[in-house]
């Protein structure tokens, strides 16, 4: 037994220590305080907060001004306050955490007493360098996650694409697309059977996803298996305060363009009906105040669809009760009616039911290009039929700050 410990130790560390370095859906943020002059201010009392979960983070700045929070949920409408006595105390409010990315966030200290508050806002901040390492890609804040024009909002991997980089089949900077990874709120949700891009074991509406990140080149030691792209996606969470929302998206016929064989098919096939709807809403709350919350979303799509379908039909000729063949000179020949009764030996010829079964349950032939039926007695016929789809996704959960 002490055997077979020995030799299973190692291979378990190894797999807990890699567990422990994937990518994790928190953000980071850091910083130097300084005075008037430039010159670094330590020992400065530092607090971040969120006021929507009441989540709090402390610290102190070190001898060179410079301070760090870490494991921080990502998420909007953090505010930071920088405290020392001697300078008006300075608060920062409005900053917008991003999941698995450092935001760099200097505060530059007024002269004063500790009584005095100086507000600034964040909110109309855009960081667009990253200077705290090498990885490249993108941070997609919830409006702009709500507002990307997606045609399935049932699967977040839709959001994929939207990044620089990433091509229609999901390939990432010349990757196969069976090398990035995704992670839900930290845990690795990719499907290693299939293996195919977009294709992940979690689901979560794209209506109930915070924000995702995606990196496409130079990911970090910490990032998820494969050489391709590298998603994190944090699904939304319920707050001190009820919010909810409703949704509607809709595409219509109208817009829809007809396909290119049916313009030109001849008679011109109709454009098939498209009429789409994704629909839901979503709710969160406090379940104990700044302790606990809950989050649900309902997202469902109906759609009006239509398949082009094609059968092979009587010709027009054949429900007449006239019967062609291809004689020996390689010609079209064709029976009368009378000339079909005169090769049947009872005199009847056609059964009047199936002639009668031909007009009332065939439609008539409109494609004669040569693709169905042999031209001679059967032809084509090209039409659409309707069908409706309906698809329905859940997400539920609760959260603590």
């Amino acid at each position: 037994m002490r055997n077979l410990m020995a030799e299973i130790s190692p291979l378990l560390f190894v797999l807990i220590l890699s567990a422990q370095l994937r990518a994790q859906d928190v953000a980071s943020i850091t910083g130097v305080v300084t005075d008037p002059t430039g010159a670094v201010i330590p020992g400065v009392t530092i607090s971040l907060q969120n006021p929507q979960t009441g989540a709090t983070y402390a610290t102190v700045s070190n001898g060179e001004g410079s301070y760090t929070f870490n494991q921080v949920r990502p998420g909007p409408d953090y505010k930071i306050q920088f405290t020392r006595a001697g300078f008006k105390s300075l608060v920062i409010s409005g900053m917008y955490m991003n999941v698995d990315a450092t935001r760099t966030q200097n505060a530059r200290l007024s002269v004063g007493t500790d009584q005095q508050t100086v507000q600034v806002s964040a909110a109309a901040e855009n960081v667009t360098l990253n200077t705290t390492d090498a990885t490249v890609g993108n941070n997609f804040e919830v409006q702009f996650v709500a507002d990307l024009p997606l045609e399935e909002r049932s699967n977040p991997t839709a959001l994929f694409t939207m990044q620089p980089g990433v091509t229609l089949d999901g390939s990432v900077t010349g990757a196969r697309v069976d090398q990035s990874s995704a992670t839900l709120d930290g845990v690795d949700v990719n499907d290693n059977f299939t293996g195919c891009f977009g294709c992940i074991v979690a689901n979560a509406p794209v209506d109930s996803v915070q924000e995702f990140r995606g990196v496409t080149a130079g990911p970090l030691s910490s990032a998820g298996q494969g050489g391709g792209g590298q998603y994190e996606l944090v699904t939304r969470s319920g707050t001190n305060q009820f919010h909810g929302t409703l949704v509607e998206y809709h595409r219509d016929t109208d817009t829809e363009a007809n396909g290119w064989f049916s313009n030109n098919d001849s008679p011109v096939v109709p454009r098939p009906p498209l009429v789409r709807n994704q629909f839901g809403g979503s709710i969160g709350g406090p379940i104990l105040r700044d302790r606990l919350f809950f989050f649900f979303d309902y997202n469902a799509r109906r759609d009006t669809l239509s398949n082009v379908v094609v059968q092979t039909v009587p010709m027009d000729s054949y429900r007449n009760g006239e019967v062609s063949y291809i004689n020996t000179a390689n010609a079209i020949e064709t029976l009368s009616p009378a000339q079909v009764a005169a090769l049947d030996p009872q005199g009847i010829g056609f059964n009047s039911s199936l002639l009668s079964l031909f007009g009332s349950r065939y439609p008539r032939a409109n494609d004669l290009s040569g693709d169905l039926g042999d031209l001679i007695n059967l032809a084509g016929f090209v039409s659409t039929r309707p069908f409706l789809l309906w698809k329905t996704t859940l997400c539920k959960g609760s959260t603590t700050p």
